[in-house]
């Protein structure tokens, strides 16, 4: 059965209405709002010093050997939105396939991990502006304000329709990619043909997996690879509004790891060897403009910081948009307040949602940016947000191949990629969880313990407080003689 074929037979009602615009979004605008929520600008930037740091040269075979399981769980993705076009894409998946009550926590990470996502996303935007305008960076008024303005306007455009939206995105992008690429070119010169004075000499150790004299750590590397992929799914929680709602978002995704895999490795390749090791890690905050700066001079570098910005308030928006779009499916569930699950009947979106956490953003990171106390407790709480990513990606894994567990029985083909693939991308996941999760103590740790009580307590508030019908909900399988699932609601 094709994909197309699949789509139509398998999409279901799921009982209740939304009321978001459809066929808003092109493929094209699906794909970059999806690379545009891994802010390939301003990851890069704030993560060179570290990778460099911990793989010893080695970031590319580390990104590379990340993409793969990130392909495999985009596959699981795909193939899980063929089945139902919902904006609360996992949430909604695991809780028809597994268990609702796992579906929820599922939701309650996606929606946590985009939240903390925007508030982290949006700090590095004051330093990077003020920077360009040749003001001080850490000046706290400046910086309070950029974030406030920044942080409404992102809000307004995400807020009066995803048409505009998409719009932004794309325009932005164009922006941020051209110059990000223009200067990974003159990298590329000066460190591997040119060997400028200053840059540091390439080798066939950075090819490795244990970087230049065997000093670096390929886990270590992917624990920062796997926060660079964080964002791609973005696309999906806009699936109702794109148009070939069925297909598309499922593509959109695959473009995105495959893209960002291929472009994070140009980067860090390129721009790693601009300057020393040294001058890098003291430079880690602006790695990106200071190594342009380096390449080019103080002048043109200025076109670096406004890729960082431009990458800044791509990713901002689109963690907005998407936590939007997560909690309106949780809110016309009755998971959370229903208030999440309406739309403005003019601008069909959710309006009210999109307020709340665009406003959300702001408060945050103003109160960030104003305390030095607040901003170390919150410094403990965004440590988590890979973790979060982490979980659901896995969850998303398993739930294909148990949906899809008859298919899997059919064929080799269908037994790789409904069975063998999602798990396996599952599987690595778990692992990076496992490295990551035993570094956690004190803080992060009590901070990463507090989300998830939280989370237990919405949860039951939502089962017995409102009685949400989602909790009734029995485990589905996809059927391949009849060609969709077998669908079996308690009462």
């Amino acid at each position: 059965m094709s994909l197309e074929a699949e789509a139509g037979a398998t999409q279901v009602a799921t009982g209740r209405a939304h009321h978001l615009r459809p066929d808003a979004v092109s493929l094209l605008q699906s794909v970059v709002i999806g690379v545009a929520t891994s802010a390939p600008g301003q990851s890069t930037a704030v993560t060179l010093a570290a990778m460099v740091a911990v793989s010893a040269y080695a970031a590319g075979p580390a990104i590379i050997i990340t993409t793969i399981p990130m392909l495999a769980i985009a596959l699981a993705y795909q193939r899980l939105n063929l089945w139902e076009q919902d904006c609360g894409g996992p949430a909604v998946w695991v809780g028809r396939a597994i268990n609702p009550y796992l579906g929820f926590l599922v939701g309650w990470a996606m929606l946590v991990g985009y939240i903390l996502g925007a508030v982290s996303d949006i700090l590095p935007l004051g330093p990077a502006l003020l920077s360009a305008l040749n003001l001080n960076t850490s000046s706290v008024v400046g910086n309070v304000l950029t974030a406030t303005i920044f942080g409404a306007a992102i809000t307004a455009i995400a807020s009066i329709g995803i048409r505009v939206t998409a719009r932004f995105q794309l325009a932005i992008a164009v922006v941020e990619y051209v110059i990000l690429i223009i200067f990974s070119i003159i990298a590329f010169y000066a460190v591997f043909i040119g060997h400028w004075a200053g840059t540091v000499h390439p080798s066939l150790h950075w090819l490795t997996l244990s970087g230049v004299g065997g000093k670096g750590s390929l886990v270590a590397g992917m624990l920062i690879a796997i926060y660079l992929f964080t964002g791609w799914d973005a696309s999906i929680y806009i699936n109702e509004e794109t148009k070939r709602k069925e297909t598309n978002p499922g593509k959109a995704v695959l473009i995105s790891v495959v893209a960002l895999g291929l472009f994070f490795t140009w980067l860090f390749i390129t721009f790693q060897g601009v300057v020393s090791a040294k001058q890098i890690s003291a430079n880690a905050s602006s790695a990106l403009p200071f190594a342009a700066k380096a390449l080019v001079g103080g002048g043109w570098a200025k076109f670096m910081d406004i890729a960082v910005i431009l990458s800044v308030i791509g990713t901002t928006q689109a963690c907005v948009v998407s936590s939007a779009r997560i909690s309106y499916s949780m809110g016309t569930d009755r998971l959370i307040p229903k208030f999440f699950g309406t739309t403005n009947p003019r601008f069909r979106t959710p309006f009210i949602a999109s307020l709340i956490f665009g406003l959300l953003t702001i408060v945050v990171s103003d109160l960030y940016l104003a305390s030095s106390s607040l901003g170390s407790a919150f410094s403990n709480v965004v440590n988590a947000v890979g973790l979060l990513f982490t979980i659901f990606y896995i969850f998303t894994g398993v739930a294909t191949t148990w949906y899809y567990r008859r298919l899997a029985q059919r064929s080799v083909a269908d037994f790789f990629m409904v069975g063998v693939f999602p798990l396996g991308g599952a599987a690595v996941l778990v692992w990076i969880f496992y490295k990551s999760i035993v570094t956690y103590s004190g803080a992060p740790l009590w901070s990463f313990i507090g989300i998830w009580i939280l989370g237990v307590v919405v949860m039951l508030w939502g089962a017995f407080g409102t009685r949400s019908p989602f909790y009734r909900l029995r485990a589905e399988v996809f059927d391949p003689d009849k060609g969709h699932s077998q669908a079996r609601v308690g009462g």
